[in-house]
């Protein structure tokens, strides 16, 4: 659509009208207020509802918040450019809806923030896991120890030799548990 310096609406093309729902006739006239309120309203269209729009054409492709005539809005990019026509100062604004893009890009990030709890709670489990792991074997491991000091006069060279073997396969296993934590929480 073009538009001259006070932001007044003076021509529309047919993509337009399918985007904001008027037709031109409806609409040429009207301000930019109507299809762009909230941004005029909240300042950040300030250069271009007023007549200082040279600011607003510098700053290139801006995101914004656009209303349909039925009062619904959604996401455009706005790219303002100055033309001169037969001496007269005009604006070209370029509109493109990018409500698929920005719904994708919200879907993404709803993924990540669910990839990142599903890491949280895989961390989590992996530690208490962990934990309840090593305690039985640090047992097992602690009793073979006891039965060695507290009999190791009553076994023979072999039973000796078995509980050693005991707790080398319980430290083992308790090693080979902090590997898989460690493995856990790299990725």
């Amino acid at each position: 659509m073009t538009f001259d310096d006070a932001g007044t609406i003076q021509r529309v093309n047919r993509a337009a009208e399918r985007m904001f729902g008027y037709r031109a006739e409806e609409i040429i006239g009207s301000s930019v207020r109507v299809l762009l309120p909230e941004q005029c309203e909240q300042g950040d269209l300030h250069d271009m509802c007023t007549t200082d729009i040279s600011a607003f054409i510098s700053a290139g492709v801006r995101e914004l918040v656009a209303r349909r005539k039925d009062g619904s809005t959604f996401p455009i990019d706005l790219n303002v450019s100055q033309m001169r026509i037969h001496g007269t100062c005009v604006f070209s604004g370029l509109m493109r809806d990018i409500s698929t893009r920005t719904a994708m890009e919200a879907e993404k990030q709803r993924y990540i923030t669910d990839l990142a709890r599903s890491n949280q709670e895989l961390d989590d489990f992996a530690y208490i896991a962990s934990h309840d792991l090593k305690e039985p074997l640090r047992g097992v491991a602690n009793n073979a120890m006891f039965l060695k000091e507290d009999y190791e006069r009553a076994l023979d060279e072999k039973g000796v030799k078995r509980l050693d073997r005991m707790v080398f396969l319980c430290q083992r296993m308790e090693r080979l548990v902090d590997d898989l934590l460690y493995f856990s929480r790299l990725g």
